[in-house]
């Protein structure tokens, strides 16, 4: 067999794993009220309360733990025998 048998997963789980992690990083450190307040198109100030922010950070810390979890999931390649 020359080719692995779990190539695709491993690529799948592997991108996904990277996109979640770079996702879950920009929740975390770009989360501010002037950037929230740009992206939901100038909602009213209030609205935009401590709360979201500290929510909108906790759901980046789970993206982040997602990620870790799928990258520790990857199919890693046996070793090489000669005996067979």
């Amino acid at each position: 067999m020359s080719k692995p048998p779990h190539r695709v997963l491993r690529i799948v789980l592997g991108f996904l794993s990277l996109l979640l992690a770079v996702a879950g990083i920009l929740l975390i450190f770009f989360s501010s009220k002037p950037l929230i307040i740009r992206m939901f198109l100038h909602p009213p100030e209030s609205e935009i309360s401590t709360l979201l922010l500290a929510a909108v950070k906790e759901m980046g810390g789970l993206a982040l733990a997602l990620s870790v979890m799928l990258f520790s999931c990857l199919p890693r390649p046996r070793a090489q025998r000669g005996d067979h």
